[in-house]
């Protein structure tokens, strides 16, 4: 199946993107959309648990390291509110060495883990992976 016949079937998901780097936040956004999908920005991780509340997506993309509410705090937040909700979790700092952050967030509750940097087009094949065919 080409990656245009992928998005049609998966095309129209609810997609939170929590993200505290403005620009990137803003392209993670953009592409999603560009893809057919409806997107929510949080630009920090209160603001992201709050959008998360108000109206739970079907998939998060979360930021790991973010100075506020970090995504190894917000993932089980999250799966606590809602279980059936996809992750995937992005990170590119090396706090305690990128794979270990990342393989931290898989133990949390992340579905999926994409280092940074990456691609965009990569981002919203991976994203999309993770949603279920409507």
């Amino acid at each position: 199946m080409s990656n245009l016949a992928a998005r049609r079937v998966v095309a129209g998901a609810n997609i939170l993107v929590v993200e505290d780097d403005a620009e990137l936040l803003q392209l993670i956004g953009r592409a999603l959309e560009a893809a057919g999908h409806r997107v929510q920005l949080a630009p920090s991780g209160e603001a992201g648990l709050r959008q998360f509340q108000a109206d739970p997506p079907d998939l998060v993309v979360c930021d790991i390291v973010m100075p506020d509410r970090d995504g190894i705090e917000l993932i089980p937040q999250m799966k606590a509110l809602k279980d059936e909700v996809k992750i995937l979790a992005i990170s590119g700092r090396q706090m305690i060495g990128l794979l270990d952050v990342l393989n931290l967030a898989l133990q949390l509750g992340a579905d999926s883990t994409l280092p940074k940097p990456f691609e965009l087009d990569n981002l919203v094949a991976h994203a999309e992976a993770l949603l279920p065919a409507r």
